[in-house]
């Protein structure tokens, strides 16, 4: 037999798409997933051969069976395994000396059981790559592909006439999850071309299956429901290969609220926790990330029945004041705005409703003109028309059928065959129950998208709006004047005077500050600094010093300074006994109009991060932040800048810009330091980085390299 790759997404075609299975563990027992399995296969019509292997059988379901591996009559293109856990090796070491190129295995009790497991497992793999042959799970569903009329599940979902098939894959990382997401699209009328449940991915992976999928004629948006990333590198070049597909990869992930928040070194480690880290990430590789697996679904239909559509203004039907009225604020709450209607839009919409109703909602239940259906029509086309319109939300309270089925028939047809004659993006949002049934079955005859909740359409609108405004960054180009990479710092816990040492030389501007040991030297240090100064406790023990009352601002003179001196040693030592103190570093003052923190660390997963927001005593309380992968570009770090509530008073709220060049030039060299620090374990934190209008300056910071 000829020996395939054991890589790259032509040969998982060639997997996914067999000419014939067996199916060992095959059986009529439908309290068994063997027996379930094959009744699925059947129930399918699966176009190739099927091979049921059992040996205490003649036929299954009037099919030939066959004892073993040696009586199949030719080597089947995929073998699916459904036997207890200890019956697995033997059949797959038969299966790859025999040829067989795919290895699908439903069976669990491998890694996802313990170490004793996981040993089998990779034993599992080592015998199927020494014969060419690529195993999907163990400890998975399988996969349900309506493109290739495959049904290798044995799901109670499967319990209908015909696989939807729409241009939509899905890849994921739960098998029960897997078919919740079909059964839910099914009953919204949204089918799929593939449903890969990927199991422990002792072989084959989510990325692997995200490329096929990119490739995948059959296939035009992917969908993904991820529980961790196995292989960073594979996980971001399959992003590039659906982004240079011009396929939109949507994925929802659980552990959004895994532990960031641990006593940490730095505040860096606790505001950029895994999963904030796991979102930058996504925006930086064009994976549109959300929460709302339902959202997910009906967003990927939104995207293939009106392919290339951008999504920004929105005009909102609704044959309901009240329901516009909460439209309206759950849009502006997500940051979706309303369309202005143009003149010639509000004339048209003058011949239907008073003229102070000619506006967005366009409330249709509070229509003056006598026919529902052209008031329909006309409402319909001129929002199409509308040139500051991108999509039409229609949220749906309780109304007579026979008035919401003519809003239905005024929509173009998302079927229609040229592109465009779709027309503008439609969602639904259908809130009542059992009575809109006939509405949504109008709905799903008709193609129109549609939700049961209001939430979850916003979410749709919103995601979609995000997904629109994806800008590309350049590649991020080293500083000159900075220092070679391979002059890395070296490792150890570094006090304050030692970090902004080293972010000197790396061009990150600081305050001058020295350290005394004795009130008399600080007084001299003050002297030579300048009155007023910044007084600060040093110790390699106290993190957060004002915490501790370690820090003391505007010390004005010579008498002050010996006051502060004696205050603050003696508040650090009340509040930490143990805590090593190696005096007070007296500083210049920096006056400025905002602090931020900028910081980085190693992400175990994505290497080194930068992450930047607002800073000082707010850090903890304020908190949206930034965060990029390090080395970052000047252009990515002012789009990052753009997005944070400290926005409006970097870019001049209340008087004249502050030093944003200068701000974004000490992220960018952060950033550097950070991508030189590479696989090393560390956190950096700068925090305050204090901001006026001629500059920025670092004036706390501390660093720990592993």
């Amino acid at each position: 037999m000829e020996r395939l790759p054991l890589a790259g997404s032509a040969h998982i075609a060639r997997l996914l798409r067999p000419a014939s299975i067996a199916i060992v563990g095959a059986s009529e027992d439908q309290s068994k997933f063997g027996g379930r399995l094959l009744r699925m296969v059947l129930r399918h019509r699966f176009a190739g051969a099927i091979y049921p292997i059992n040996a205490k059988r003649d036929t299954l379901f009037d099919l030939k069976a066959y004892a073993d591996f040696d009586a199949l009559p030719t080597v089947p293109d995929m073998v699916v395994l459904t036997v207890p856990q200890p019956f697995v090796k033997p059949s797959i070491e038969a299966a790859a000396k025999m040829g067989i190129r795919c290895g699908l295995i439903i069976t669990a009790g491998f890694s996802d059981v313990g170490d004793e497991g996981r040993a089998t497992e990779n034993e599992l793999v080592r015998i199927a790559h020494e014969h060419g042959m690529r195993l999907i799970g163990p400890n998975c569903l399988g996969l349900i592909s309506a493109a290739n009329r495959l049904a290798a599940c044995s799901s109670p979902i499967l319990e209908i006439p015909e696989l939807p098939q729409q241009p939509i894959g899905l890849v994921s990382q739960s098998g029960a999850l897997m078919t919740a997401f079909f059964d839910r699209a099914w009953a919204h009328g949204i089918g799929f071309s593939h449903g890969i449940s990927v199991g422990n991915q002792a072989d084959l992976e989510l990325a692997d299956f995200v490329e096929f999928l990119a490739d995948d004629p059959d296939t035009q948006v992917i969908c993904t429901y991820i529980e961790g990333v196995k292989n960073t590198q594979r996980f971001l070049a399959a992003a590039a290969r659906a982004r240079a597909a011009g396929k939109p990869w949507l994925a929802v992930k659980s552990g959004r609220t895994e532990a960031g928040s641990r006593a940490a070194f730095s505040h860096t480690a606790s505001i950029a926790g895994n999963h904030a880290v796991f979102e930058a990430v996504c925006a930086e590789a064009g994976i549109v990330l959300m929460n709302d697996i339902g959202a997910m679904m009906t967003l990927a239909a939104s995207m293939v029945r009106y392919p290339g559509r951008k999504v920004d203004r929105l005009a909102i039907v609704t044959p309901s004041g009240g329901g516009g009225a909460l439209a309206c604020d759950a849009l502006h709450e997500h940051g979706v705005p309303l369309a202005e209607f143009s003149a010639t839009t509000r004339t048209a919409l003058d011949a239907h409703y008073t003229h102070g109703q000619n506006g967005n909602p366009v409330d249709f239940g509070a229509r003056i003109s006598p026919d529902p259906a052209v008031a329909a029509r006309d409402t319909m086309a001129a929002l199409q028309d509308d040139p500051q319109t991108d999509g039409i939300f229609a949220p749906v309270t309780m109304a007579p059928f026979p008035l919401l089925r003519e809003l239905v028939l005024a929509l173009p047809s998302p079927f229609a065959s040229e592109p465009g004659m779709a027309g503008k993006p439609a969602l639904f949002a259908v809130e009542a129950g059992t009575t809109s049934e006939p509405l949504r079955e109008l709905l799903r005859e008709h193609g129109v998208p549609y939700t049961n909740s209001m939430d979850e359409a916003v979410g749709v609108w919103a995601t979609w709006r995000r997904y629109g405004q994806r800008r590309e960054f350049t590649t991020p180009t080293r500083p000159a004047d900075l220092p070679p990479a391979s002059a890395a710092p070296e490792s150890g816990i570094y006090d304050e005077d030692r970090s902004k040492a080293l972010f000197q030389r790396y061009g990150i501007p600081t305050n001058v500050g020295s350290v005394a040991a004795d009130a008399d030297e600080a007084v001299r240090y003050a002297i030579r600094t300048g009155f007023p100064v910044v007084m600060k406790i040093v110790s390699p023990d106290i993190v957060h010093k004002s915490d501790v009352g370690g820090v003391a601002i505007g010390v004005a003179d010579e008498a002050a300074v010996r006051e502060t001196f004696g205050r603050i040693t003696a508040s650090a030592r009340r509040a930490m006994p143990d805590a090593r103190i190696d005096g007070v570093s007296v500083q210049a003052q920096i006056e400025g109009e905002l602090e931020l923190i900028v910081g980085a660390r190693r992400d175990a997963q994505f290497g080194p991060i930068v992450v930047f927001g607002a800073g000082g005593v707010l850090v903890e309380l304020l908190a949206q932040r930034a965060i990029a992968s390090a080395p970052v570009g000047a252009d990515r770090v002012l789009a990052l800048l753009e997005t944070l509530p400290v926005w409006k008073i970097l870019d001049g709220y209340r008087g004249r810009r502050l030093a944003l060049h200068q701000v974004v030039d000490a992220i960018v060299r952060v950033s550097w330091l950070a991508a030189d620090l590479g696989d090393r374990d560390f956190e950096l934190d700068i925090n305050p980085l204090i901001v006026g209008h001629t500059g920025c300056w670092a004036v706390d910071g501390r660093l720990r390299i592993g």
